[in-house]
């Protein structure tokens, strides 16, 4: 006999059963790659492969959990982060005046809409798909989809469209990092005429080597959601927005308010962080809402305070960045 909805919905629940299969499968969860100890034929489930053989085992899934509408509103915190792109803020620089943004701000906005408004409706209509397994690794649902919905010439394309997209982002975002490293340590802390270009160049690319191969050590541990890491990396490039606003428009802002600022930023992401486990916890908030707005809140709060009690910055240097 097949059972409706209502049916299930008149089943006892027991709460925290995600936690409970965590814990009874704890032996087996790890990344899907490695092999089960004793068994190398059997490789090890992911988090909700483990929390989906007990609810299909026992009866026990969590009560559904609507978005509570603060949670809702505070992501709209998340989209500050543009802002912060160092790939992007990099750019800005270069701009000779505030006219060269005019068409910017109008445009971006739109382009973005015609951009992420497919992408959203895309999840949205594969979520009620029937052609993607249960316990399937959210990771992999996306090139899973492409395969499924397209054929292998198309799949191709696509495929190598999706790996243009990213490439082209991490480029920037590898050039930055090592133009930031030359030019706000290296060269900051030791006299420029002390290296060749050839020599920061070198400089510049080991240590872009570095960052990649750390990323990619990190990736070896049991993988998290992507979208879920990019949600906290998001996170904290937003929580740094007040200063950046405070630096173009307000004149009591100081250095050591700045300096308080970037800690309080990097500290409160730090322990939000470990928190949710380290993104292990898709779902984690406090007090209702998400991470990101209390970041902001306590950069833009430990700002204010130090720059009130530190001594605020000359004239000279008011009419230099003020007209």
């Amino acid at each position: 006999e097949e059972l409706t909805h209502e049916d299930f919905e008149k089943w006892h629940r027991r709460g925290g059963a995600d936690a409970v299969g965590l814990k009874i499968f704890e032996a087996q969860v790890g990344h899907p790659n490695d092999s089960m100890p004793g068994k190398p034929e059997l490789k090890k489930w992911t988090r909700k492969k483990a929390k989906g053989v007990y609810r299909a085992t026992s009866w026990a899934p969590d009560s559904p959990r609507p978005m509570d509408p603060w949670k809702f509103l505070t992501y709209f915190f998340v989209p500050l982060s543009v802002g912060m792109f160092p790939h992007l803020f990099q750019h800005w620089l270069t701009a000779k005046s505030a006219d060269s943004f005019k068409l910017a701000v109008v445009a971006h906005p739109i382009f973005i809409m015609i951009v992420w408004v497919p992408c959203v409706l895309l999840g949205v209509w594969m979520t009620s798909a029937d052609i993607i397994p249960a316990h399937f690794p959210p990771n992999a649902v996306l090139p899973a989809a492409v395969k499924a919905l397209t054929t292998p010439f198309v799949a191709g394309l696509l495929s190598a469209g999706i790996l243009a997209a990213i490439m082209s982002s991490l480029d920037s975002q590898f050039l930055c990092v090592g133009t930031m490293f030359t030019t706000d340590i290296v060269t900051h802390y030791r006299k420029k005429s002390e290296f060749t270009d050839k020599q920061l160049i070198v400089i510049a690319r080991t240590f872009i080597v570095a960052i990649v191969a750390l990323t990619y050590f990190f990736s070896l541990f049991e993988p998290r959601r992507v979208f879920t890491l990019g949600v906290w990396c998001f996170s904290g490039f937003s929580s740094l927005f007040p200063l950046i606003f405070a630096s173009l428009y307000w004149k009591k802002l100081t250095k050591a308010g700045a300096y308080a600022a970037i800690l309080a930023a990097g500290g409160s992401w730090l322990y939000m962080f470990a928190e949710s486990n380290w993104a292990a916890n898709p779902h984690y908030t406090i007090f209702g809402v998400m991470p990101v707005a209390l970041m902001v809140a306590a950069t833009t709060v430990t700002m204010v305070a130090v720059s009130l009690v530190t001594k605020p910055p000359s004239d000279e240097t008011l009419k230099k960045f003020f007209k």
